[in-house]
């Protein structure tokens, strides 16, 4: 939808309504198309929510960041299938709330950072996301640091630049 949108045509009003009719009840949308009953899942809200706002849906797009704030746990952070939150589900939960839900959007980048592995880590750990709270497993943290770090840009995608820079950033040890 966001390459689309891109485009001298735009998304498709076809596709925009598509993504809006699956949407459940509580205002969050599901995994599987055509489950019933609907179950709101917070990963597929948070690209859904990223997708609806660049075609000008602001209306199904405010009732996901809406069902998403109201998903958040006390420590910032997101679940996705069990009560502990996690730094994949928060990542993308902070990107779709950012500039929609400041205050949650914050509290969502605080529990990232509590997760990022710091000087006293290994050095080819520094910087890295763990999971969880139950500490660093390399086997999680690529995927962990890859989608936490779309959450701590404060940036949606759809206003994410083309191109990138030739060095990442350092932690300063």
């Amino acid at each position: 939808m966001i390459a689309l949108d891109r485009t001298s045509g735009g998304a498709p009003t076809s596709a925009t309504a598509f993504l809006a009719g699956t949407q459940c009840a509580d205002g969050g949308f599901p995994q599987d198309f055509g489950q019933t009953p609907c179950v709101s899942d917070v990963d597929s809200t948070s690209v859904v929510v990223q997708a609806l706002h660049p075609t000008d849906d602001t209306t199904n797009a405010a009732e996901g960041t809406t069902w998403l704030a109201g998903t958040q746990c006390a420590d910032g952070g997101f679940p996705l299938g069990t009560a502990a939150s996690n730094a994949n589900s928060t990542g993308l939960a902070a990107q779709a709330l950012a500039g929609h839900r400041p205050v949650a959007a914050v509290k969502a980048k605080r529990f990232l950072r509590s997760l990022q592995q710091g000087c006293s880590a290994p050095a080819a750990n520094r910087g890295t996301i763990s999971y969880d709270a139950t500490g660093f497993d390399a086997a999680t943290a690529r995927r962990a640091t890859a989608q936490a770090v779309l959450g701590l840009t404060g940036v949606k995608s759809a206003n994410l630049p083309s191109g990138g820079k030739a060095q990442a950033p350092t932690l300063a040890c």
